[in-house]
């Protein structure tokens, strides 16, 4: 077990040094999110030291399982690229890739009990988390039934499982929101939280176990909503737009891309296709003939992007887009268990 300073994470040590000793590499790739750099970095260190193999850890980004290095595997001759902290049902992506889950042992037990007076308005909760936290949302589940509430964990689907969301996929609190009456999100992510709220279109609270916070969503749902929708008005008389292809692994929609490319043309909009890895404000700022951008690479980076002069539209932004055009008021656009 790593220990560090805010949370302890457990490594599935084991199914990395299993593939190494049945693969037997030279060399291999660690990728991770940010916050597990260090505990990545002390492993790494006896991982050489006990198998004489070369270790590469990647510094760039790990934003999810869409975010995978098996293309650098082949640049730089590595043999095994360990995905590390996004755990998914699926354990291999690509030639090379292997996914590795991580868990954090943080305890809910004092925030559970911190939120029950506020919950106790609802009866039925739904429980939701991100990849961290997954390994306890039975223990949590039965935590707020011996509470009295009646709880619904969502099915897993495709690389989900079962209470997992990601930052474009909330299949498994969309596809219960009928029978809930509340959500509960465990874990810090406020990105994640409000994305359920969206997608799910109902009360959200999310419970912080390292800061013992109990926090409603709504404020800060309706907030993004509403600086979403903003972005949406403001490129309804805009003629010329960018389609921006994501060229992550796992962001690279080019299909997706071209449908959206097709759609403006067919409202009679000038339409450039630009490829980019990282989208910022400083690379699409060279673009000034260019005054919105549409972009299928990642949900998050419209609806939490603020640091954009131009609008820069997600997919449901870019289709509640096209309502408006087609002369209909739009709908509850993100209300969908896919954002892309």
């Amino acid at each position: 077990m790593f220990t560090g300073e805010i949370f302890q994470v457990r490594l599935d040590e084991n199914s990395i040094i299993a593939e190494i000793e049945k693969v037997k590499p030279k060399t291999i790739m660690l990728s991770t999110p940010d916050g597990y750099l260090t505990q990545i970095h002390e492993f790494a260190i006896k991982i050489e030291k006990n198998y004489k193999i070369q270790t590469i850890i990647s510094a760039d980004p790990c934003y999810g399982v869409c975010d995978v290095m098996d293309e650098e595997t082949s640049r730089l001759n590595v043999d095994i690229s360990f995905h590390i902290g996004h755990n998914s049902s699926i354990k291999r992506i690509g030639n090379k890739t292997v996914l590795i889950d991580a868990y954090e042992d943080v305890d809910f037990t004092n925030v559970i009990k911190k939120s029950l007076s506020l919950l106790r308005q609802y009866r039925r909760l739904g429980l939701c988390t991100i990849s961290p936290y997954l390994h306890q949302i039975n223990s949590i589940k039965k935590s707020f039934e011996l509470e009295g509430f009646e709880i619904y964990v969502g099915e897993g689907q495709g690389k989900l499982l079962d209470g997992q969301i990601m930052g474009c996929r909330f299949n498994s609190v969309f596809n219960i929101r009928e029978n809930i009456d509340a959500l509960i999100f465990l874990g810090q992510s406020r990105f994640h939280a409000i994305g359920a709220a969206l997608s799910s279109g109902k009360p959200t609270f999310i419970l912080d176990p390292y800061l013992m916070v109990v926090e409603n969503m709504d404020n800060l749902t309706k907030k993004w909503l509403t600086r979403s929708i903003l972005q949406i008005y403001k490129t309804r008389d805009i003629k010329r737009f960018g389609v921006i292809i994501g060229l992550r692994e796992g962001q690279n929609l080019l299909n997706r891309a071209i449908q959206m490319k097709s759609r403006l043309l067919e409202y009679g909009k000038n339409v450039q296709m630009i490829a980019i890895r990282e989208i910022t404000e400083e690379r699409l700022a060279s673009f000034i003939n260019i005054d919105a951008f549409v972009q299928t690479a990642c949900p998050r980076i419209s609806i939490d992007g603020e640091n954009f002069r131009k609008p820069i539209l997600s997919i449901p932004q870019t289709e509640a887009l096209f309502e408006i055009w087609d002369g209909k008021k739009p709908g509850t656009f993100f209300e969908k268990p896919f954002w892309l």
